[in-house]
C-alpha cells in the first residue's frame, strides 16, 4: 500500500494521487492521507517511506517491519525482508 502524504510539503489532492499513480504506474491500493492531520498521525503510525510491513496471513498480525533507505542508496525494505517472505511461505 502507498499513502501519499503530500505534495510539495502541502497536503495532496486527488489529482496529486492521480498523477503519482499514473507516473510510477503503481500496481498497489494508494491513498491519500487526510489533509488535516499533515504528517504527524500518518508518519508515527506508518513510519519513513520505504517501510514495508509484513503481515502473517494465517493470523494477520504484523511479524515485521523494516526500514530501508529513503537515500537512494543502500537496501530498500523489500530486499531486507525476503528472507523472512521465503520464511513464512516455506510454512504454509
Amino acid at each position: 500500500m502507498e499513502i501519499l502524504q503530500t505534495y510539495s510539503f502541502q497536503p495532496a489532492t486527488r489529482a496529486n494521487l492521480d498523477a503519482w499513480v499514473n507516473t510510477y504506474r503503481l500496481r498497489v491500493t494508494a491513498v491519500i492521507a487526510p489533509p488535516d492531520e499533515r504528517v504527524t498521525r500518518t508518519l508515527t503510525t506508518y513510519g519513513i517511506r520505504e517501510t514495508l510491513f509484513l503481515v502473517d496471513l494465517r493470523t494477520m498480525r504484523i511479524v515485521n517491519r523494516y526500514n530501508g533507505s529513503t537515500a537512494g542508496v543502500g537496501p530498500s525494505s523489500v530486499p531486507m525482508a525476503t528472507e523472512r517472505i521465503l520464511q513464512l511461505l516455506a510454512g504454509m
